[in-house]
C-alpha cells in the first residue's frame, strides 16, 4: 500500500468485499445510506466473514459503507453497521462495532474520530444502550444510532 494512501481506498482495494450497493438487509432488517450529492461516492463493504474473517470467539459488525466526496481527499465518512433479528438485545451490537473499528484500524491505520459512526437497527433496547452512546461519542466517533425498527436511512 503506497504511503499516504487514506483508509477508504486501502480497504476499497479489497474487492471481493466491496460493492455499490447503497441498502443492506439480514435479519428483516435494512440499513440503507442515501446522498443525492453526484460528488459522493459511496461504497459498501461487507465486514463479518468477509473483509473481516474469522477471528476466534469475536464477533464483527456486519458492514462499512464508506463515503469519500471528489476533490476534497481528507473528506470521507465510516459507517460501521450492525443488523440485529428481533429477539435480541441491542447491547452486544456496541462491542461488535467497537472491535470492527479496532481491527479496521490496526489493519488499515487510524481514523478520525469525527469520521467514525455507528448504527445498530433492530434488536431490544436495554438500559445499557445509553451509557453505550455516550461512551461512543466520547471515545470513538461522532454517534452511535440504535434504531428498533426494522428500516433506517442515514443522509449524507
Amino acid at each position: 500500500m503506497k504511503e499516504g494512501e487514506s483508509i477508504y481506498h486501502k480497504i476499497k482495494k479489497e474487492e471481493k468485499c466491496c460493492s455499490t450497493k447503497r441498502s443492506v438487509n439480514e435479519h428483516g432488517k435494512t440499513f440503507s445510506i442515501n446522498c443525492n450529492d453526484e460528488n459522493i461516492t459511496v461504497c459498501c463493504v461487507q465486514l463479518d466473514e468477509c473483509l473481516i474473517t474469522a477471528i476466534s470467539n469475536q464477533k464483527q459488525c456486519d458492514y462499512l459503507f464508506m463515503s469519500n466526496r471528489k476533490n476534497t481527499p481528507a473528506d470521507y465518512g465510516y459507517y460501521f453497521v450492525e443488523l440485529k433479528g428481533s429477539g435480541c438485545d441491542a447491547d452486544g451490537a456496541f462491542e461488535q462495532i467497537k472491535q470492527a473499528i479496532h481491527y479496521i484500524k490496526s489493519r488499515f491505520g487510524a481514523i478520525p474520530k469525527h469520521q467514525i459512526w455507528g448504527f445498530i437497527v433492530g434488536g431490544k433496547d436495554t438500559q445499557n444502550m445509553s451509557r453505550s452512546k455516550e461512551r461512543f461519542k466520547k471515545d470513538i466517533g461522532v454517534a452511535l444510532k440504535h434504531i428498533t425498527g426494522i428500516r433506517y436511512e442515514h443522509k449524507i
